[in-house]
């Protein structure tokens, strides 16, 4: 089921990534600046999609996280300049290293999720730039660091822990579906069997 609602819940997280969260954050800079006396001015924003796919992923099977990271990186390439697959490509592996260390992390999840949250953004960045490299485009490295990169971090650092429990409520909603589901069809079968 986790499969299915990943078109729905990542296609909706990218949409409103491309939409919604820029005039947002737009917004909040605004509101800051005029109660603060230095002038915010960043790039970056929560990446909605990485976070959904990490936190997915943690509690997950390999081939759901798997799943999630492909139709996740897709969203993100059609919303950008990016050739189709190559987000996927990166959320794939961060995907990978996050299934095969969080088992043996279980006692220090919250640690660990914050630092894989920090580790993706950074690797994400750093793909997203190589790709881009490789289509043509140059960038002011230093300033991308400072106006894009950090702000990202933090905003992701901070939107992780309710993306993280926002989506094990929804899997524990899919479990406890799957568990009573069986359950009452049997039950229907033994009353249909006495009658």
């Amino acid at each position: 089921m986790g499969r299915y609602l990943s078109i729905a819940i990542l296609g909706l997280a990218a949409a409103l990534s491309a939409s919604f969260v820029p005039q947002f954050i737009a917004f909040i800079e605004a509101l800051l600046s005029s109660i603060t006396p230095f002038h915010i001015n960043t790039r970056g924003q929560p990446s909605l999609v990485m976070l959904l796919v990490i936190c997915w992923s943690i509690r997950s099977s390999l081939g759901d996280g798997f799943i999630w990271a492909l139709v996740g990186g897709i969203m993100l390439d059609l919303m950008s300049i990016l050739p189709i697959g190559a987000s996927s490509a990166a959320l794939v592996l961060i995907v990978f290293v996050v299934n095969s260390v969080a088992r043996q992390l279980l006692r220090l999840r919250f640690l660990f999720l914050l630092a894989v949250t920090a580790f993706a953004t950074v690797f994400i960045a750093a793909f997203t730039i190589f790709a881009l490299f490789l289509l043509g485009n140059t960038y002011d490295i230093p300033s991308l660091i400072r106006l894009v990169l950090l702000p990202t971090m933090i905003y992701n650092l901070i939107a992780v822990l309710p993306v993280y429990a926002s989506v094990r409520l929804l899997q524990r909603r899919l479990e406890g579906g799957l568990q009573v589901a069986p359950h009452s069809l049997s039950l229907g079968t033994e009353i249909g069997s006495h009658e």
